[in-house]
């Protein structure tokens, strides 16, 4: 068995065996195979594919690759929730004290990111101090001990999975749907979670551009599920606009501790609700998702989530002055406003263009080594629906840089888009697929 018959047999459109997917990973993992050899197989899935038993196979093989984590000693039904990604998500940190607050146990496993979106474990990197590289023992000690925990996935969990995460994105090809619900699979089998639900952003926010790209990746997510006995749900949103109003690690953080106060975008909070409620679903006897959705209300209007995730972050190390005063956490240099030159109504807001600027603001990374800053990003102050007079700021950029400033403020307007028509709010939830 070579690497060369391999690729040969996915250019040919032919089935490759489970010896032969695992062939691969442990050769790619070892960096017996050249990065070229890697690409071009990946480029062939990219244009051909890979059947259920093959995607079945790679997630076992990717999961495989490190460490995994037995739970099932910590509770008979563990949630995971996983999302794709997109300009503003911070649904997954305000999940996890959330839920932990009605006893339901939260184990995640998380990467940093790439491109006009940022991970969980980025955004955890705010808090100061806050300790992402747990060992097995310390997570699942945490696990037990306050109902949640986070750890970073660059120790030896799904190793394999990042390498092709990466080279995935250098290739364009970031968006191959079996190769992106393979990587999924791979992160929760690594968790030990028996209940996940996923969160599929699509629009131009995301790698995922249309909402039957999404629909497809949650149909094999699903069946994918069912192959390895995990209970799976799929809430496809909209991520055309950004998510909440801020974009930037600290900005981000200081949205999450505002938002368990109680102080929350009605898009976000229409996320948060759909994907928890759901989520609550999955592991309790609580099947009714409205009042699961007024259960998870409930945990941050009687501060039970805020009180967990001061205890999360605690736990974990972190400084929880920050979290008691949001303020304290470092602030950009040149805050700017942008400000419209139309009156109407906000019609949309190109996500695409808010995450590439703040990524070229210092918000982003576009390769491993990059250095993020922390304090850079923007604030949106008007969203899709609101009205909007002449003059009036649509937008703050954060940066430390003076030079970018008159560079991105045009380029901000442009994300804007003006009406003179009535625009109301529109659900961010498009879909449940289980």
């Amino acid at each position: 068995m070579d690497i060369q018959s391999i690729i040969r047999k996915k250019r040919n459109r032919q089935e490759l065996t489970n010896e032969e997917i695992r062939h691969f990973v442990s050769k790619f993992l070892r960096e017996e195979i050249t990065e070229g050899q890697a690409a071009a197989l990946m480029s062939y899935i990219y244009i051909n594919g890979l059947t259920a038993d093959e995607i079945l196979s790679l997630s076992k093989a990717m999961a495989e690759s490190g460490d995994m984590i037995d739970l099932s000693d910590i509770a008979e039904n563990v949630v995971d929730k996983h999302s794709t990604g997109g300009v503003g998500d911070k649904v997954t940190l305000l999940l996890l004290p959330i839920l932990a607050s009605l006893d339901i146990p939260m184990a995640t496993i998380a990467s940093r990111g790439y491109g006009i979106t940022s991970a969980i474990i980025d955004k955890l990197d705010s808090i100061p101090d806050f300790k992402t590289d747990l060992t097995i023992e310390e997570f699942k000690h945490n696990l037990k001990a306050n109902s949640v925990a986070v750890m970073n996935q660059g120790l030896n969990f799904a190793p394999v999975e990042r390498k092709m995460y990466k080279l995935r994105n250098e290739i364009a090809c970031e968006n191959s749907l079996p190769i992106i619900a393979a990587s999924l699979m791979s992160l929760k089998l690594a968790t030990g979670s028996n209940k996940i639900v996923f969160d599929i952003a699509c629009g131009k926010g995301t790698y995922i551009a249309t909402n039957e790209e999404a629909k497809r990746l949650a149909k094999l997510l699903v069946k994918l599920g069912k192959s390895l006995d995990k209970e799976v749900a799929c809430i496809i949103t909209d991520m055309n606009q950004p998510l909440g109003y801020e974009v930037g690690h600290n900005l981000e953080i200081k949205e999450v501790i505002m938002a368990l106060r109680g102080i929350i975008s009605e898009d976000l909070g229409n996320v948060l609700e759909a994907v928890g409620s759901t989520m609550i679903a999955l592991a309790t006897d609580h099947k009714d998702l409205a009042e699961n959705s007024k259960m998870i209300k409930e945990a941050i209007q009687s501060g039970k989530a805020f009180e967990k995730f001061k205890e999360m972050v605690a736990a974990q190390k972190g400084n929880t002055d920050y979290i008691d005063d949001p303020e304290l956490l470092e602030k950009s240099k040149f805050i700017m406003p942008v400000l419209s030159t139309e009156s109407g109504t906000v019609e949309s807001i190109d996500a695409d263009i808010v995450g590439s600027i703040a990524t070229y603001l210092g918000a982003g990374r576009m390769k491993e080594e990059d250095k993020i800053n922390r304090s850079a990003g923007i604030t949106i102050k008007k969203k899709i629906g609101d009205t909007v007079m002449v003059g009036e700021t649509l937008a703050y950029i954060h940066t430390d840089e003076e030079k970018k400033v008159s560079g991105t403020t045009q380029n901000l307007k442009d994300a804007f888009k003006i009406t003179n028509k009535r625009i109301n709010f529109k659900s961010r939830v498009l879909e449940i697929v289980n």
